[in-house]
Formats: C-alpha cells, sequence, structure tokens
C-alpha cells in the first residue's frame, strides 16, 4: 500500500507513481503510508491516510495529500489523519472538510480571508527626507478566532507564503514545532499625491511575524495618500489598506553672514594707521638730517 499509480485508459502504460513515504518507520507492516482516495476536482487528486484498526499511540505524520491529476506532483501534504469509520473527506464551494484522528476535530481547509494594515508618519514630514511606511497582513480565517490561537497570537496570525504554508498552519493548529524558514507575502505600495498623480512606489515582503517597512522619499509638497494592497495567493484573498500623511517644504537654512565692525573697531584700527603715518614721517625725517650735517 501507500503507492499511487496513474494509467493511460488506452494503452494500459504507466503515466506516473507516488509513493506515500512512511519517514519515521512506524507503519508495521511496510514503508508507505496506506491511503485511500478521498475525491478529485479541479484537476488534482487528494488521498487521504487511514486504517481500520491504529495501533495506539498512533504512527506520527500521517498525510493528507493533493497531487496533480496530470503529473502526479505533489502540490502540498499536511499531517492530518483520516479515519476508516468515520467519514472520508469531502469538498464543496471550494472548501475541504475533514475529521483529523489525531485530535478528534473537523477542520475547513480552503482560501481564506486576510487583513492588510498600512501607517504613515502623522507629523514631521519634509520634502526630500525619508519616511518608513510599514504595516502587517494577517490571516483572519475563522479559524484564527480559536481561543488557542488568539492566545499566542493577540496580535494576529501572521499571513505566509503559498511555499510555507503546510507547516506553518501545523504549527499554527496542530502543536508542531515552529518552522524555521518562514516567508512572508508581497505587499505593493502605491501613493496619490497632492497632484493627483497616482504611481506605485516599490514592493515589499512580510516578515514572518506579518509586518512589512518601506523607506520612501517624499518629492513634492502637499498631501499624499498611500495604498497597501496585498494581491492574494492561492492561500489568501486579496485585501488593502489606506492612510495619509502631509509633507512640508523643507526649511532653508540661512547662509551664516559676516558681522559688521563696531565703531569702537574701526576707530582703533585707524588710529593704529594714524600712528604707523607718523612713525614713517619721523624715520624720514631723522634720516635726512643725518645726511645734512654729513
Amino acid at each position: 500500500g501507500g503507492r499511487v499509480h496513474c494509467y493511460d485508459a488506452q494503452t494500459g502504460n504507466i503515466i506516473w507513481t507516488y509513493d506515500a513515504e512512511d519517514p519515521y518507520n512506524e507503519i508495521l507492516w511496510g514503508n508507505n503510508w496506506p491511503l485511500y482516495l478521498s475525491f478529485v476536482a479541479d484537476g488534482k487528486i487528494y488521498l487521504h491516510s487511514a486504517e481500520h484498526s491504529p495501533i495506539d499511540p498512533m504512527p506520527r505524520g500521517a498525510p493528507f495529500i493533493c497531487l496533480d491529476l496530470e503529473t502526479g506532483e505533489e502540490i502540498w501534504s499536511i499531517k492530518l489523519r483520516g479515519v476508516h469509520w468515520g467519514g472520508y473527506p469531502i469538498i464543496g464551494a471550494s472548501t475541504i472538510a475533514m475529521f483529523n484522528a489525531y485530535d478528534n476535530r473537523i477542520y475547513a481547509i480552503g482560501k481564506g480571508p486576510s487583513s492588510t494594515t498600512v501607517d504613515a508618519p502623522m507629523t514631521g514630514v519634509s520634502v526630500g527626507s525619508q519616511i518608513i511606511l510599514r504595516g502587517t497582513v494577517t490571516d483572519i480565517s475563522a479559524g484564527t478566532q480559536g481561543e488557542e490561537q488568539l492566545a499566542r497570537f493577540p496580535h494576529g496570525v501572521p499571513a505566509v507564503s503559498d511555499e510555507s504554508m503546510s507547516a506553518w498552519m501545523e504549527y499554527i493548529y496542530t502543536q508542531k514545532p515552529k518552522p524555521t524558514s518562514v516567508t512572508g507575502v508581497t505587499v505593493e505600495l502605491f501613493i496619490l499625491d497632492s497632484n493627483n498623480n497616482y504611481r506605485s512606489i516599490g514592493v515589499t515582503t512580510t516578515d514572518e511575524t506579518g509586518f512589512y517597512s518601506l523607506n520612501w522619499t517624499p518629492d513634492i509638497s502637499g498631501r499624499y495618500t498611500v495604498y497597501a494592497k496585498f494581491a492574494g495567493t492561492n492561500s489568501y484573498w486579496p485585501s488593502q489598506a489606506t492612510t495619509a500623511f502631509i509633507a512640508e517644504e523643507a526649511e532653508v537654512q540661512p547662509q551664516p553672514t559676516e558681522s559688521p565692525q563696531s565703531t569702537v573697531e574701526q576707530y582703533f584700527w585707524v588710529a593704529v594707521a594714524a600712528i604707523i603715518a607718523v612713525i614713517v614721517v619721523c624715520f624720514v625725517i631723522t634720516i635726512l638730517l643725518l645726511r645734512k650735517k654729513e
């Protein structure tokens, strides 16, 4: 068990093969997880692992798997264990409902809503000086409002990239360790300036806390409206936020000027010049008298 074969219905040739390997080797009769076909939808095949009479404690890491129907490539996998007796996973309105035998809870898996915020400095903004625009992108799916999630993430559950989603959901909902290489989502910032020019000013990425920031320099004075837009992913619906600030013309610093000389200083230098002139005249007269005596 635990191996999926895809055959060409006309020729009988095997198109692809997928093995659901048990990395912990806790399955007593093989190296793969026993699999059941959950359903096929939207060009994907979904499989869950279950067993009629599992040993207790149950083997760790039973997967719920999504494969590309054409290629057999694994699109995503999450550690939720199905049941043999309690009904298979189902899908409707693009949402999967599944019973997880590890914690006896029902999970809904689908594209969730997001929330974006943005902040800008309210005072002290000058044309030509850098400012920091900042905000967050969070997951506001219904599951994030559970008591455990609210206690662990009082500022909201950060939104993460599709590549980080499986391990992140296990961390949020099934008490697995926090992933060490989480990547966030991209946010693009736009401004509408005082001349009614609308333009993009940059793209940034959130971190593992959901926080993002962008440095930018206002180039004209007046009111700016800032729009932060998260375009959404395969896991989240889009969201956006708006704020505003005013940029003032930078103050021109006056150039230092030489202070005029005081009257006392002027008389002092005139007197010095007169004394020097008298000394020179006396010296000339003395030279002339000495020559006459000779």
